[in-house]
């Protein structure tokens, strides 16, 4: 769900389309964020003249950026018919090809559009905008071809805010700085630039100063949409809540009332601005009015959980999955069946009834879970271990256990996994099973004062008559590793047990002295323990 970046303008658009006032009325909406408008505008064109494929390929630019992929290569492929010379198109191909990871695809489209044009630096800014602004950046790339547009007209300001970006994207805020400062330089009243340096300030938490430039942008143009909504990010982060409101209504009012404005509004809330109580009330106003607005319940479901109301989140997930059955255009992502999963999971934890069938909750989880591997193969170990640790926090521990294990088969445990593991194994009765795990977390951790007493009480239950003494070197070690921190209660009270554990051995193999100072030793820990002094009583009279 990253958000898709756009070209504000084609740069040639200046010297080449200056009768068509549609057009540009066209592009000034599309760099509002106000798509419906857009779509609008590029659609009457389009057909008004067919023939030009500036029209098919601006059509295709705005159904991009309302990710409707497959509009937008409609579109292109229009242009194309309609003019087998398009070279926008072709750029516009190549940019959907970069999307779907084919780059040697994509190289074929730029090459042919560049085809005689290597001085045409507006054609070759057009590729590093491609290569730039999509799903799948390639900001190497991009900073190449719009470094050769800059080299052949370095007047043209808008090649050194792309130069910035690519930077940006190539993590190299100092270059992007640089970029945009000598795009300042160039043009002090392009508010663009003034926007893309408040974003580095941004990212790097120097909210005033983003604030500051993203005021300038403003004042230069009153009605540039991309400025409030940053600016209304850079309020929420520096804690300028009452600033907020009237920023987000003229934002609000810029992009339009079409409904498609206040959906990407809700998105904002809740992905950048993390504004999950506005983006909450918005969400639930959209989706009273226009309930076929699915996407809505993504947020809502998102939104709800990071608030706490997880029925409300879990409600709203399934809600947004019932919706997206309806068609397979609608699309599903990993968050959406990662929400779904927590959400369930919270439900049963929360649940003080014990239903059994809530149940079903974990089934939700695991086959949300499921899903989200299905989308995201890279994610099936962390998957693996935050389904075991849920089961484990369930208290279901056959569950955890068997999950644990699907992980360890995959790739061996680290020592807080083998833990876990060895605990849902212990509080199942698994008491050899769960001595062998505690035995591997000591052999990564040695000194690890909670394996050895794990396995000192593994032992106890696999010998409970202490026919064997199966537990003696276990409760030695604890000892010895634990003695010297008795701040927690837990250690105390795992002292005592060892002591205890300890005394009676030495009782039973005919060592009162022995036993007497593992009685003294629990008087220490606990001088209130009437079992220990009443033992050593005894053991004085013997």
């Amino acid at each position: 769900m990253k958000r898709v970046f756009i070209v504000a303008k084609i740069l040639f658009f200046s010297f080449l389309y200056l009768d068509a006032q549609t057009l540009e009325e066209g592009i000034r909406q599309l760099e509002n964020e106000n798509y419906a408008a857009a779509l609008n505008t590029f659609i009457k064109l389009n057909v008004s003249n067919p023939k030009n494929s500036i029209y098919a390929y601006y059509l295709g630019e705005t159904h991009y950026a309302m990710e409707n992929y497959k509009g937008a290569k409609d579109s292109y492929l229009a242009g194309l018919a309609a003019n087998s010379k398009s070279d926008e198109c072709k750029i516009g191909l190549g940019k959907l090809a970069i999307d779907e990871k084919n780059l040697p695809e994509a190289k074929k489209y730029f090459d042919s559009a560049l085809r005689g044009n290597s001085k045409n630096h507006a054609l070759i800014a057009m590729v590093g905008a491609a290569y730039l602004y999509n799903r799948n950046p390639q900001p190497k790339e991009a900073l190449e071809y719009f470094t050769q547009a800059r080299d052949l007209d370095p007047k043209i300001v808008k090649y050194w805010i792309y130069k910035g970006d690519a930077h940006v994207a190539n993590n190299e805020p100092g270059s992007a700085m640089t970029a945009y400062e000598t795009a300042v330089e160039k043009n002090r009243i392009e508010p663009e630039t003034y926007v893309k340096m408040a974003r580095i300030w941004n990212s790097s938490g120097k909210y005033d100063l983003a604030i500051e430039k993203l005021e300038t942008a403003i004042k230069l143009n009153p009605n540039y949409a991309q400025a409030y909504k940053d600016l209304y990010e850079s309020y929420i982060k520096s804690r300028k809540i009452d600033k907020v409101i009237p920023v987000l209504e003229k934002y609000t009012s810029l992009v339009g009332s079409d409904i498609g404005a206040k959906v990407r509004l809700v998105k904002f809330l809740c992905y950048q601005a993390k504004d999950y109580n506005k983006a909450i009330e918005v969400g639930n106003q959209i989706i009273g009015s226009n309930p076929e607005e699915y996407t809505i319940y993504r947020w809502l479901a998102w939104s709800y959980f990071e608030t706490g109301e997880f029925e409300k989140s879990y409600k709203s997930n399934q809600l947004l999955l019932q919706s997206a059955s309806k068609s397979t255009e609608r699309k599903l992502y990993v968050s959406d069946y990662e929400y779904l999963a927590k959400s369930a999971f919270k439900l049963f934890v929360l649940d003080t009834t014990k239903d059994p069938s809530k149940l079903n909750l974990l089934d939700t989880m695991e086959w949300s879970y499921n899903k989200l591997i299905e989308l995201d193969s890279s994610r099936e170990l962390e998957v693996y271990g935050v389904i075991a640790k849920a089961y484990y926090d369930a208290k279901i521990y056959k569950k955890g256990e068997e999950w644990y294990i699907k992980k360890n088969n995959l790739k061996p445990l680290n020592s807080s996994e083998l833990y876990y593991l060895g605990l849902c194994q212990f509080f199942d009765e698994a008491y050899s099973r769960a001595d062998s795990s505690f035995a591997k977390l000591l052999e990564l951790t040695p000194n690890y004062a909670q394996g050895w007493i794990y396995r000192a009480k593994c032992n106890a239950n696999l010998d409970p008559e202490n026919v064997n003494f199966l537990a003696k070197p276990y409760f030695e070690k604890y000892i010895e590793i634990a003695s010297a921190d008795t701040k927690q209660a837990s250690v105390v009270r795992n002292l005592i047990l060892s002591h205890r554990y300890m005394a009676y051995y030495n009782v039973q193999n005919n060592n009162n002295e022995l036993a007497k100072m593992h009685y003294s030793k629990i008087l220490e820990l606990d001088p209130t323990n009437l079992e220990a002094s009443d033992n050593l009583k005894l053991l004085g009279n013997k």
